[in-house]
């Protein structure tokens, strides 16, 4: 009987330590209820954002933000952007339309540094979006399509080195005028693939300017690229049977089998092979392909979403 006191002696008093313990901490660290803001419930409070209301969006470049070849009249991916951002986050988007088919890298440079109506539109911008490098390339294609292989490459080579150093400088000259806002830059794609899949002097140039623009994105602040070479380039032969399939129904092999001014005549007239193309100049996207366009794009400025909330 004496143990079994002792035992019932020495749980008492365990359990009386425990209490005394609760209490203790209880004291000296309280609880907080549910419905009481703590000091770092009200510094979550003090950093939270405040989205816009409206926005002000500038889209500069080439013919791709024109909306050449946008089937709908929709201009491009702009207007669509619109749209789309009104529609997810409940804003007012105005997007204001700087694009001018046919412009290189140097051409677009030349219009922010001289047009006082745009470099406005730049300081009051949001956010900015830019398509370039297409007409850099596919200008110099049209002049050296019929040289030889080897003169061929060096001729882009030597685009590329002065290609990189206009788009640096542009991307610098935006930066000028916004410090800011978030830029997208579309990267360009190979509008002829579907037809010369096997030409890979082209694939290469294209995928080479790709990296070049994307490397100076990448040099500047609050800056992304938005790749559409795969898909707009490759249309609805994505998958590997399908692209195998497209490849060998294609007998020209080098860039000597191409020219593209025949293939602009041989094509005119005729519906376009690529669901993403313009079946009216086989070159710029159709409102299918500016639908993709505007897809990724939000989608890239749903990630980087500096644009969307108040300083």
């Amino acid at each position: 009987m004496k143990k079994i006191a002792d035992w019932l002696i020495m749980i008492l008093v365990f359990v009386v330590i425990v209490i005394l313990v609760v209490f203790g901490l209880n004291y000296y660290f309280p609880q907080h209820s549910d419905n009481t803001p703590t000091d770092s419930n009200r510094t979550v409070h003090k950093l939270a954002k405040t989205q816009k209301k409206k926005v002000q969006i500038t889209a500069l470049g080439d013919s791709l933000t024109q909306g050449v070849g946008d089937n709908k009249k929709e201009a491009g991916y702009t207007k669509r952007l619109g749209k789309k951002l009104h529609q997810k986050y409940y804003l007012q988007a105005t997007v204001k339309n700087y694009g001018i088919a046919g412009e290189r890298s140097d051409q677009i440079l030349k219009r922010v540094t001289t047009s006082v109506k745009l470099q406005k539109a730049l300081k009051n911008s949001d956010a900015i979006i830019l398509t370039v490098g297409g007409n850099d390339l596919f200008q110099a294609l049209q002049k050296y399509s019929t040289a030889s292989q080897g003169k061929f490459t060096l001729a882009l080579e030597r685009l590329n080195l002065r290609y990189a150093t206009e788009v640096q400088k542009l991307l610098k000259q935006i930066r000028h005028y916004n410090a800011k806002a978030p830029i997208y830059v579309f990267g360009i794609y190979n509008p002829f693939f579907v037809y010369f899949p096997n030409i890979t002097q082209i694939n290469r140039a294209v995928a080479n300017f790709d990296e070049t623009t994307k490397a100076a994105v990448s040099q500047s602040s609050a800056a992304y690229f938005i790749s559409v070479n795969k898909l707009l380039s490759r249309g609805q032969y994505q998958s590997t049977e399908a692209l195998s399939k497209l490849k060998q129904s294609s007998s020209a092999k080098s860039i000597e089998d191409m020219q593209i001014s025949k293939i602009e005549q041989n094509l005119e007239n005729t519906k376009e092979k690529n669901i993403y193309l313009s079946s009216d100049d086989h070159f710029h996207p159709n409102a299918r392909g500016y639908d993709q366009m505007t897809r990724l794009l939000v989608r890239s400025m749903n990630i980087h979403d500096k644009w969307l909330y108040k300083d």
